[in-house]
């Protein structure tokens, strides 16, 4: 309920921020799971993804985004799982977001694990090629493209199609990482 509600306002005030271009809608699987793959540009990412995609999608989201009570109710409510980077303890959040995959939801995730600004480079994490690899999910690459003409800020977001790592041999977790990343970034050139 409150996801839905808020997916309603976030429309409107990230319109009135930015014009919004979306480009490949199509390839988004109605139903069943996947694995969402984006850059991450700016802290709008999240809200933009949940707003461009009709399914509820769940997100992995650093721990300090739930240091008091009504933050750690309103992003539970907004399907967030919360993992903290530094600790090297991610037990409990890879099984939920596993969960949350097998039970055939959309499950969203930044493989550069940060934000990464003026198209910056950061090696990609391995969780994406993890979370694909033992769940057979589809892998959906997104790149968000910040553009700028005068006043105007557009926000292009560029959907390729589903990856199914199941047409690949590759089985070490780093090599699928940067072969989902080198996807995003091809995407990122065609919105330029």
């Amino acid at each position: 309920m409150i996801y839905t509600c808020l997916r309603f306002i976030a429309k409107p005030f990230l319109h009135f921020l930015f014009r919004i271009e979306i480009t490949g809608i199509e390839h988004v699987p109605k139903d069943g799971p996947v694995i969402i793959a984006a850059n991450h540009i700016s802290a709008y990412d999240p809200i933009v993804l949940a707003s461009v995609i009709k399914r509820k999608i769940h997100f992995l989201a650093k721990k300090e985004l739930f240091s008091n009570r009504f933050s750690h109710w309103l992003f539970s409510q907004l399907y967030a799982i919360p993992v903290d980077r530094y600790s090297g303890i991610v037990i409990k959040p890879v099984r939920h977001s596993l969960r949350v995959i097998r039970s055939g939801n959309a499950f969203a995730i930044f493989p550069e694990g940060t934000r990464c600004k003026n198209r910056q480079t950061v090696q990609p994490k391995k969780g994406v090629a993890f979370f694909a690899m033992k769940t057979g999910a589809p892998v959906l690459p997104i790149a968000f493209v910040l553009a700028k003409k005068g006043r105007l800020r557009t926000i292009k977001v560029i959907i390729g199609k589903p990856i199914f790592l199941s047409d690949y041999t590759i089985t070490n977790y780093f090599t699928v990482a940067q072969m989902i990343m080198n996807q995003i970034k091809s995407l990122t050139n065609e919105g330029k």
